[in-house]
């Protein structure tokens, strides 16, 4: 639902939960901040529903643990807050990983990253 008189992504980010921010330094919880509100100033296309920019990257941050993470109930939250291009693009993101910070995914947990988040819309 879009807040009177809002663009779709102010609306969005006002609904932004402190929860998104958990486990993230606290430098890097103020950028995501920061880019929420970047995004709120851009003009957005509101037929497409799209998770605030500090949803998306602190759901790439949990995901460096690997697919374990998917367990996680906030894990499970962000990723049915994806919209589908986002999903496409935390998708290569993933596979793109460098091996000095994390294992890159495969293919196959991208094929499962992706039932889930079918599963979780339905």
């Amino acid at each position: 639902m879009r807040e009177a008189g809002l663009p779709f992504a102010c609306a969005a980010m006002s609904r932004t939960r402190q929860s998104d921010y958990e486990g993230l330094s606290p430098s890097f919880a103020k950028l995501c901040r920061l880019a929420d509100k970047r995004q709120c100033r851009q003009p957005v296309d509101s037929s497409i529903a799209r998770a605030p920019a500090s949803t998306v990257e602190a759901f790439v941050y949990q995901l460096r643990q690997g697919g374990k993470a998917l367990k996680d109930p906030d894990a499970k939250r962000r990723l049915a807050e994806l919209s589908e291009q986002q999903l496409h693009e935390v998708s290569a993101r993933l596979q793109r990983f460098q091996p000095d910070i994390t294992r890159a995914w495969s293919p196959s947990e991208i094929k499962l990253l992706v039932q889930l988040w079918s599963d979780l819309h339905g």
